[in-house]
């Protein structure tokens, strides 16, 4: 049997130093050339019959290895089962050589779910803020109808750049010492501020044909995360120009545009979408500020794995690759330790709501997943390919992980005290 001593690294992170004794070891080799020399066809021996040292010296390497994998594998099984180690991430793994007649060591070091003490939250309070549609959000969002219709017309009596032009331009980027990123007939309407404003200024009183450069620094907190923080330059050249011709706002447009009978029914179901919305953010910040709440109010310690493996998430999702070049990687250390606090938030809200599953028996059941997967199956196109998905022992481990987690969080919204701010003058998100 192997020994095994275990060093408390920190809370959440343990190094496991395992001895396999020689008998062991021995008895796992010799199974292995055996299995090889019956297995093997060697020129000048007959199939089983090649002696031990031929099998060493042509395979000794490939099965050294498979012993070594098989007895890492039993042995640690064995030892996180003794311990009741309730492991997360992949763990580190530092083996000696193997060799006959002698001990096989290795080290593994890991990290673990932390143990957390669940605080009740009795006494703790948030506020859902009521929204209030206005006149100005429902004008706002017609407008925006409205521009989506417009027709565009070449402008042939002028040839410069005025407010409210839509200016078709090549347009070139370069970030440092990037390569330069090239986009052709690109589209924008002067002074709307769809653009940086230092381009959009620039591009006022240019004439077509003309060329311009702006450099732009963006904010530390812009929503695009590559280029939080960034300056890029900007060189471009303007092509030709148009103008908007807006549909007259009656009820012909809204037959048209607005899904409405009239003018005045387009006006009434865009203030019944946005109250809509608006109640949907509304419950949305609840949600968050009840999560947050429940974070603060627990202590621990996070495993490091954990919140690198949520890093790798969000920098994925906003479509950041493995970089490539110095400057590259010094981007891709920069939003990581942009995207770090919040992924350490999300690791923390997760490993609670798993602990208030535990707790409370909301673990769902094999028929709970089952049941959860035909949901999904049912509003896809090919339901077979969702099934096939979830049959994966990791997606359905996710899944079933993920429905704990929700039942948990609804759990704990009936803990909390959510008092609305019936005089909140909250406009509606548009």
């Amino acid at each position: 049997m192997s020994a095994t001593t275990v060093e408390d690294v920190s809370a959440v992170r343990k190094r496991l130093q395992v001895e396999v004794p020689p008998a062991e070891v021995q008895t796992e080799l010799d199974r292995a050339y055996e299995h090889v020399r019956h297995a093997s066809r060697l020129p000048g021996f007959r199939p089983g019959k090649a002696p031990r040292s031929v099998l060493e010296s042509r395979y000794g390497q490939q099965v050294r290895r498979e012993v070594m994998e098989r007895l890492i594998e039993s042995s640690f099984h064995r030892a996180v089962e003794e311990h009741a180690f309730a492991i997360v991430g992949s763990p580190e793994i530092d083996a000696d050589d193997l060799e006959q007649g002698a001990p096989f060591r290795y080290t593994v070091t890991f990290d673990v779910r932390p143990a957390i003490d669940l605080v009740d939250l009795a006494g703790v309070t948030v506020e859902r803020r009521v929204p209030v549609v206005t006149d100005e959000d429902v004008e706002k969002t017609l407008g925006r109808l409205r521009d989506s219709a417009a027709q565009l017309r070449p402008i042939d009596d002028r040839g410069v750049v005025e407010a409210g032009d839509v200016v078709t331009l090549d347009l070139t980027s370069r970030m440092g010492d990037a390569e330069p990123q090239e986009r052709t007939d690109v589209m924008l309407e002067a002074g709307s501020g769809s653009f940086p404003d230092a381009i959009e200024q620039r591009l006022i009183g240019q004439h077509v044909g003309s060329e311009f450069s702006a450099e732009v620094t963006y904010p530390d907190d812009y929503a695009n995360r590559g280029l939080a923080g960034r300056s890029v330059h900007f060189a471009g050249r303007v092509k030709s120009l148009h103008q908007k011709d807006l549909p007259p706002l009656d009820d012909d447009f809204a037959r048209d545009h607005g899904h409405a009978e009239s003018l005045v029914g387009l006006r009434d179901k865009i203030r019944t979408d946005l109250a809509a919305q608006a109640r949907d953010h509304a419950e949305a910040d609840v949600r968050e500020a009840v999560m947050a709440r429940l974070v603060e109010r627990h202590v621990f310690e996070v495993p490091e794995s954990l919140v690198e493996r949520r890093c790798d998430a969000m920098l994925a999702s906003l479509g950041v690759r493995a970089p490539e070049g110095a400057e590259a990687e010094a981007l891709l250390r920069r939003l990581r330790e942009q995207v770090r606090p919040r992924a350490e938030q999300d690791v923390r809200a997760d490993l609670v709501l798993d602990a208030v599953a535990v707790r409370e028996g909301f673990e769902p059941g094999e028929e709970d997943v089952a049941r959860e997967v035909a949901a999904l199956a049912e509003h896809e196109r090919e339901p077979e390919r969702v099934r096939a998905f979830y049959a994966r022992p990791e997606a359905h481990a996710a899944l079933r992980t993920r429905l704990g987690r929700a039942r948990a969080f609804d759990y704990v919204l009936t803990q909390v005290a959510i008092t609305d701010a019936g005089d909140a003058k909250q406009v509606a998100r548009p």
